[in-house]
C-alpha cells in the first residue's frame, strides 16, 4: 500500500547511494519526522492497520500490538534515540518517526520544478537532514523466516 506524506522533515537520508549501518546490508534509507496526533500521523497509522488487516486478517489487531511494542513497525510513536547513549537525536524531541529502507532500488527524487534528479551530487545537495520533503512510500507486511514486521 502506498502512502503519501507531505511537508515533513527528513533525517539521516541515504538516498543517492546505499549506506550500511553496523553489520547491516547497505540500503537507501531515511527517517521522516512526524508530528504526533497530526493528520499525517493518523493517515500513517490507518495505512499500517490496513496492511496488517490484509496480511493477518482477524489476528491483525493482536499481531500489530505486539509488533508495535517491539518497534517492528515502520512508524514509531516515540522519539528517535541513539541506541548507544539513549539520548534523543536533535529534532526528534517530542516527535514520532517513520523509517524507510530499500536495499535494492534507488528512490526517485524530484526537485521543486518536478525535474527528476539523476546525479548523486544533485540529490545530496538537495536532500539533507532537516529539510522538508514530500514522499511516497510503500508499506508492506513481512511474515517470513526473518519474522513479522510492517515495513
Amino acid at each position: 500500500m502506498q502512502i503519501r506524506i507531505k511537508n515533513v522533515r527528513i533525517a539521516f537520508p541515504s538516498l543517492a547511494e546505499p549506506e550500511a549501518f553496523g553489520d547491516g546490508e547497505p540500503a537507501y534509507q531515511a527517517k521522516f519526522i512526524i508530528v504526533p496526533k497530526s493528520e499525517q500521523a493518523k493517515a500513517i497509522k490507518e495505512a499500517i492497520q490496513a496492511v496488517a488487516k490484509e496480511e493477518w486478517k482477524d489476528k491483525a489487531t493482536d499481531v500489530l500490538k505486539l509488533l508495535t511494542e517491539d518497534k517492528k513497525v515502520a512508524f514509531v510513536e516515540a522519539a528517535y534515540r541513539n541506541k548507544k547513549s539513549g539520548e534523543t537525536y536533535k529534532g526528534f524531541e517530542n516527535m514520532h518517526y517513520l523509517g524507510a529502507r530499500n536495499s535494492k532500488t534507488r528512490p526517485t527524487i524530484y526537485n521543486k520544478a518536478n525535474v527528476k534528479l539523476e546525479s548523486s551530487s544533485d540529490i545530496e545537495s538537495l536532500i539533507y537532514t532537516g529539510c522538508y520533503v514530500h514522499a511516497v512510500l510503500d508499506l508492506w507486511a513481512q511474515d517470513n523466516k526473518w519474522g513479522r514486521r510492517v515495513n
